[in-house]
């Protein structure tokens, strides 16, 4: 049985080889959606300050194995889920520790999967709108389960990311856009390449 359910990530990785570029031309539309809104908000003229903040949205991740001979790729969504605390250190740049989680399904309804993010964000503002990046530690778990059975695999690595945004200037609601690429390291598994795009709707206390 254990054997099974570790066929059922080569299955998983497998299945997805060719998924990818509908996967991807979605996360550009939704980047492009995102891009446009924070242009046509941002209008206001205001400084970042210091807040806790919680938000929610989408995540989509692609991975691809790193190897040689022949490599497989999978592709993931779900639900995402993040914290963070804003410290203003000038009128136009704003640093933030962040954390965020995702539950994610595969079209293999026997593998879920979850991915996690801890990092720290440095951003650029331009009145309500916020450009920026960040460093990051990055992990992925995959669940097979077979009946009564079921087995993990796990994988982390660093990464970084980009973002963009707009936020409301005295506290309140706030819309970003996240990419994100790391390298992932698995025990007993080849590397995999992490791509990800999260879009997200928040609240800030400030």
């Amino acid at each position: 049985m254990v054997s099974e359910l570790q066929y059922h990530f080569e299955m998983q990785k497998l299945h997805f080889i060719n998924s990818g570029s509908i996967t991807m031309k979605i996360r550009y539309l939704l980047l492009n959606a995102a891009v446009l809104f924070v242009l046509l908000t941002g209008t206001a003229l205001a400084e970042p300050r210091n807040g806790f903040g919680l938000n929610a949205g989408l995540a989509s991740h692609t991975m691809q194995d790193q190897c040689t001979g022949i490599c497989s790729s999978y592709d993931t969504s779900g639900l995402s889920v993040g914290l963070d605390y804003q410290f203003a250190i000038s009128d136009k740049f704003s640093i933030s520790p962040f954390l965020m989680s995702s539950a994610e399904s595969t079209s293999n309804s026997a593998v879920s999967a979850g991915h996690g993010i801890f990092g720290v964000q440095l951003r650029y503002w331009a009145g309500d709108v916020f450009f920026g990046g960040h460093l990051a530690m990055y992990s992925e778990v995959l669940t097979a389960s077979s009946g009564s059975l079921s087995a993990s695999v796990s994988g982390s690595g660093g990464g970084a990311g980009l973002v963009a945004g707009w936020e409301n200037p005295n506290g309140g609601i706030y819309v970003m856009g996240q990419y994100d690429s790391a390298t992932l390291a698995y025990s007993g598994f080849s590397d995999s390449k992490l791509s990800a795009f999260r879009l997200s709707v928040g609240y800030r206390w400030k």
